[in-house]
């Protein structure tokens, strides 16, 4: 759909230009993540993609009039003054805001100032509220960064202390989320949220919008060729084992994974790797096996309650084991032979990633011997009430007058806002604190700096500096 601005908001919005109290010339708000009950940081990021965009196209007669149709068609018609208004835009020839935010990457513990918007012209403090539903969308990528962040903290954690080096971390959680996502914009966005702490995807459309609208410099995404179950039973069951053959054929060298759960994963793990185990030990590169259904944990690591000996008992990363062998590595634990590997794809919760990843400590395992690949849990199955965003206004400006604004709600404190302006403060110690009722002067001070102003990114970031700020976090 062709994108217009005027029509990139909430129906409720539509009234507020004559809502606000005669005389009001400013309006100034803020967003916050309000809660850390499942993520207590977030690493903001999506911003620079909703400038570009959105924000700096400008609005044209053609934007008025199909504005005024849809207003019409749901509520019923437009006031002469809301026309005025809106029209007034077009004769300006610039979105009239200032919009204040924090250096995409950065991580700090919610509840502080991530951005901050008001309006640069006086006859437009409505704008202010009428972008917030546009701009409240940054919560999908800044949770899924957050999430992804504390992910990448979980295996940078089991790398320090079971391998010798963390050269696997890069490409242990993989980006399946493409076909679990509910659009293109949101597979582009939440996937490339993914790639500012990982490197392995397979999303295509999230490596082209870090390239388009944050300068990425490769690599960005990397992947490595890989079947299907429609490849493998296109075989047929009984010509299963002449799939992997023609897989290994087509891919004498590198990477390359293979579904192995189509029919019978025990048998894929057993017969069918001690068959191609000189091809496989001969390659230049490594074979990596795919389990794709059951519980992940039994599946990887064995199911004490199946029958002792059987492959089940033992599970993949113990057979591949006793097909390859391994070697032990400084820290006492064992590593797969390097030309096999293991990667699971389906349910990871995070959770459950971190019992396997327990479990293969105390079996004597380094975690790097286990991919994992993510997919809608990733990218799609977060909401903003996951880290409780919101937009509210602290400030207005009403026949000159400086009102500092408070919500407080006596039903529920966890919604109480700032008040006044905003500055968002760095200590020598790296803390960050959100300090309320400041003075303008003070307002300009401290982390938020002009992002967008009048019709214009002024502020460009790039998707290897967003990368380097995360790297940095102490957090």
């Amino acid at each position: 759909m062709n994108k217009n601005l005027l029509l990139s908001t909430d129906v409720y919005k539509l009234g507020h230009m004559q809502f606000y109290p005669p005389g009001t010339t400013k309006i100034y708000s803020y967003l916050v993540a309000r809660s850390g009950k499942e993520i207590p940081h977030t690493v903001f990021y999506g911003l620079q993609y909703y400038i570009k965009e959105y924000l700096q196209q400008s609005i044209t007669q053609q934007n008025v009039e199909e504005f005024l149709e849809y207003r019409k068609n749901i509520l019923g018609g437009t006031p002469e003054d809301v026309k005025q208004k809106v029209q007034s835009l077009v004769d300006l020839g610039y979105l009239p805001i200032e919009i204040k935010a924090v250096e995409e990457g950065t991580v700090m513990p919610v509840k502080n100032v991530l951005m901050t918007i008001t309006n640069t012209h006086p006859d437009f403090y409505w704008l202010v509220g009428f972008v917030e539903s546009l701009l409240l969308k940054v919560w999908n990528t800044t949770t899924v960064a957050s999430y992804d962040l504390k992910i990448k903290r979980l295996v940078q954690k089991f790398s320090d202390e079971t391998c010798d080096n963390s050269g696997h971390l890069p490409f242990q959680v993989h980006d399946f989320g493409y076909r679990g996502c509910s659009s293109e914009e949101t597979a582009a966005l939440s996937g490339s949220a993914h790639l500012l702490n990982f490197l392995g995807t397979d999303t295509i459309p999230a490596v082209k919008l870090a390239k388009t609208y944050y300068n990425a410099q490769e690599p960005v995404g990397l992947s490595v060729p890989a079947t299907e179950h429609s490849v493998m039973c296109a075989y047929g069951q009984e010509n299963e084992l002449e799939a992997f053959n023609r897989v290994l054929d087509l891919n004498p060298s590198g990477i390359v994974s293979i579904v192995s759960d189509t029919y019978n994963l025990w048998e894929v793990l057993t017969t069918f790797m001690n068959k191609l185990k000189g091809r496989i030990l001969n390659r230049e590169g490594k074979v990596v096996i795919r389990p794709d259904s059951g519980d992940p944990e039994l599946i990887i690591c064995g199911d004490k309650d199946a029958r002792i000996g059987t492959p089940a008992y033992h599970g993949a990363l113990q057979i591949l084991d006793h097909q390859f062998g391994h070697t032990v590595n400084e820290k006492g634990f064992k590593v797969l032979n390097p030309k096999v590997g293991l990667i699971y794809g389906d349910g990871m919760y995070f959770d459950r990633f971190e019992k396997i990843l327990t479990r293969m400590k105390e079996m004597g395992y380094a975690s790097s011997n286990l991919v994992v690949g993510i997919g809608g849990l990733l990218l799609q199955q977060h909401s903003r009430d996951e880290q409780g965003f919101a937009i509210k206004a602290t400030y207005a400006e009403v026949n000159g007058e400086q009102r500092e604004l408070l919500k407080d709600p006596i039903t529920d404190s966890k919604k109480k806002s700032h008040k006044g302006l905003l500055s968002l403060i760095k200590t020598d110690s790296g803390e960050y604190i959100t300090i309320s009722r400041c003075s303008w002067e003070e307002e300009a001070q401290g982390e938020l700096k002009t992002v967008f102003k009048d019709g214009v990114l002024v502020k460009e970031i790039t998707f290897d500096q967003i990368k380097k700020n995360i790297e940095k976090s102490k957090i």
